[in-house]
């Protein structure tokens, strides 16, 4: 005997959406955008230029996914560059260093470094040291007259706030101006290199750097001070 005809009705309506509904081998849309976001592959990293050592750095959020490319850190490099992020000038004298400052090879895998917990927050992201000024410049103060057996070596920072240091000048002008030299010693001072060549006060930081000069403890700049 064949069912009520109410009855067959109100099995079809509950059982086939039901059926559906439950089924549906699509996700909820709200399901899917957190997902894809959770396995964004992303890279912080923070600027860190000399020139600019004593303001806020800009950190950077870099996305490594699959069609960029970049697998270590040379590669992130040639990204900031080529994007123009940083002035291609500056590409000899940049490096990384992780969050505490410790150096970085260029061949790091950034998937290696993600995993270590470095450039996953912008608390732990990878620094992008940028040496567009000289940072120090060592001096070696020589008495001609003075009979002193042992004279110092003395680092000088160039990246102090407020400190011109364009010039040699500059750099003995911020000698006498800490005391480190009696003050009656400024007319009879003179700069040399390691060879005996006397160095005109006039002359760039930066080009006497670049001659070698100055550049760590053991090929200091010559102070020569005739007392």
């Amino acid at each position: 005997m064949a069912a009520p005809a109410h009855c067959t009705s109100t099995a079809s309506v509950r059982c086939i959406p039901t059926t559906l509904a439950h089924c549906a081998p699509v996700a909820p849309a709200h399901c899917t955008p957190v997902a894809s976001a959770n396995c964004a592959p992303e890279l912080w990293i923070t600027y860190h230029q000399a020139s600019r050592s004593h303001k806020q750095v800009t950190a950077q959020l870099i996305d490594i996914g699959d069609g960029a490319n970049l697998f270590d850190l040379e590669d992130v490099l040639d990204h900031v560059f080529q994007q123009g992020f940083v002035d291609a000038k500056w590409r000899s004298v940049v490096w990384w260093e992780d969050c505490t400052a410790v150096r970085l090879k260029a061949c790091s895998t950034v998937q290696d470094l993600l995993a270590r917990g470095a450039g996953n927050t912008p608390e732990t992201a990878l620094h992008l040291v940028i040496a567009d000024i000289p940072l120090a410049i060592w001096v070696h103060y020589e008495y001609m007259h003075a009979g002193h057996q042992y004279t110092a070596t003395q680092r000088i920072r160039l990246d102090l706030p407020n400190f011109k240091c364009e010039r040699l000048a500059h750099i003995t002008n911020h000698i006498f101006a800490k005391g480190y030299l009696p003050s009656k010693a400024r007319p009879l001072v003179c700069w040399k290199s390691a060879c005996g060549k006397v160095i005109d006060e006039c002359t760039k930081v930066e080009e006497v750097l670049s001659w070698g000069e100055g550049v760590c403890d053991g090929k200091p700049l010559r102070l020569v001070i005739d007392l």
